[in-house]
């Protein structure tokens, strides 16, 4: 299997490593996570100057229409440079639920204005009790005098504080659990009723609780097919998982690299540790670490989530996240010594963000459920 990158995507590779060794070191991700928005307006314009807001999107759309490899370029390159902006909640989870909704004028426009760098969006579909089940969905929309009125309770929203506009997933008929019956509402920020509890995550990044307190909305704010989401969600969520597992990818290669630099040059007894067999034999089952998830998350954008096998493949990918990548992180904490669980160093910053994606979107346990039902 061929998988050396086309002309363009050594473009987009090149583009954004140049970047974060030019323009985003600790110091400034520093700023971006102490500021208030949690993100830093210039870059993300940069971000739209150099296409890669419009990249994931199809070119109907006025996007770029990159593939799935293009996508794993860019998000591997943001985990090896942990950058914070909320490239994944507005672009790859928002806008992969977008992207899958019927086009109407609401749905165009938030995908132009995202592309154009002007707008923020975040996708609120996991509650309380759901435990990562995208079909427990207790919010409820009712239809009521041409106009929808949203009641319920989301929480850990990714990007909320951040965003102009909430995407909803609520429950316009059928049971809690039932996959039918769910639908997809767009819902202003500053609309009346809803309310957003802004939080900083142990990461870095930001994410907030949504209430919805008898938000009222027109009728063209269903996105969707009225009560056939969940083929768009579960869409949305398969992708968006395929660029979690190449964002780990990244971080986990950075992690061996600056434990490798570590051990070179922390000496102990007159000697540098990495001297020591035993340490070598440590950074060695890290490189091999490092070298599967890049694998698995290369697999898993080749293969897709339009088959049984690329839904193996990326779920594969995402366990190891929980397995391969816990055992990676772990290993570069302790031979950093106690220095490694520090704010100052920058080992412990990635190993709260690889925690993170363990359960971004589900968890090992989670998956591996899932994967043990698959044909």
């Amino acid at each position: 299997m061929d998988l050396s990158f086309n002309q363009d995507q050594e473009l987009i590779k090149n583009s954004v490593e140049k970047f974060i060794t030019e323009a985003y070191d600790a110091e400034t991700r520093r700023k971006i996570i102490s500021s208030n928005k949690g993100y830093n307006e210039e870059i993300w314009q940069q971000f739209c100057e150099l296409g890669w807001l419009a990249l994931p999107f199809k070119e109907e759309d006025g996007g770029f229409g990159g593939d799935l490899i293009d996508l794993k370029i860019i998000m591997k390159s943001f985990g090896n440079g942990l950058v914070v902006e909320p490239y994944m909640s507005t672009v790859v989870l928002s806008g992969s639920v977008l992207s899958f909704c019927p086009n109407s004028n609401i749905r165009s426009q938030l995908i132009k204005d995202i592309i154009e760098g002007n707008i923020q969006v975040a996708f609120a579909f996991s509650e309380v009790n759901s435990r990562f089940n995208t079909s427990d969905v207790s919010t409820r929309a009712e239809y009521k005098d041409k106009e929808w009125v949203l009641n319920g309770y989301k929480s850990v929203v990714f990007g909320a504080g951040q965003a102009d506009y909430i995407l909803v997933s609520a429950r316009t008929s059928s049971d809690r659990f039932d996959k039918n019956g769910i639908s997809i509402f767009c819902v202003k920020t500053d609309t009346k009723g809803l309310e957003i509890q802004d939080f900083q995550t142990v990461d870095g990044f930001r994410a907030g609780e949504v209430v919805l307190n008898n938000v009222k909305i027109s009728e063209e704010n269903l996105i969707s097919v009225k009560d056939e989401a969940d083929k768009v969600i579960s869409n949305a969520i398969l992708k968006s998982l395929i660029a979690v597992n190449a964002e780990a990818s990244g971080i986990m290669e950075k992690m061996y690299e600056m434990t490798l630099e570590y051990i070179k040059t922390r000496k102990q007894f007159g000697v540098a540790i990495g001297k020591f067999q035993v340490i070598q034999h440590r950074a060695v089952e890290m490189l091999i670490l490092s070298d599967e998830m890049e694998s698995l998350s290369s697999m898993s954008a080749l293969k897709g989530y339009g088959s049984n096998e690329g839904i193996k493949s990326t779920i594969s990918a995402k366990i190891n996240i929980g397995l391969g990548g816990r055992k990676l992180g772990q290993e570069a904490i302790q031979l950093h010594g106690g220095m490694g669980v520090t704010e100052e160093m920058e080992i412990g910053q990635y190993f709260k963000r690889l925690t993170m994606l363990d359960t971004f979107l589900g968890n090992s346990d989670y998956y591996l459920d899932i994967y043990s039902k698959l044909e």
